[in-house]
């Protein structure tokens, strides 16, 4: 994931297990992020048909940590953990 934040706005793109290069935006506030990604739920998925979803993400980030809950409307839900990647 790659985020920019302009005030308490959070936009950028993500890829991953749901797709590649899909959006993201959000909200800061003092460490506390929401995200609302895309999605693409894969054809292999066991619950429900594949195509677009939306997705979920709420946390707080740490200095080079963060961690939360994520949902994926209708599909799934559970705890989500990051570390920063060096640059």
């Amino acid at each position: 994931m790659k985020l920019a934040r302009d005030g308490n706005k959070l936009t950028g793109t993500w890829s991953g297990e749901l797709g590649e290069n899909k959006p993201v935006t959000g909200t800061w506030r003092d460490g506390h992020i929401e995200l609302t990604l895309g999605a693409e739920w894969p054809n292999d998925g066991r619950d429900g048909s594949p195509g677009p979803v939306a997705a979920y993400l709420e946390g707080w980030v740490d200095d080079a940590s963060a961690k939360g809950r994520m949902r994926v409307e209708g599909r799934a839900d559970g705890p989500w953990v990051a570390q920063r990647q060096a640059q």
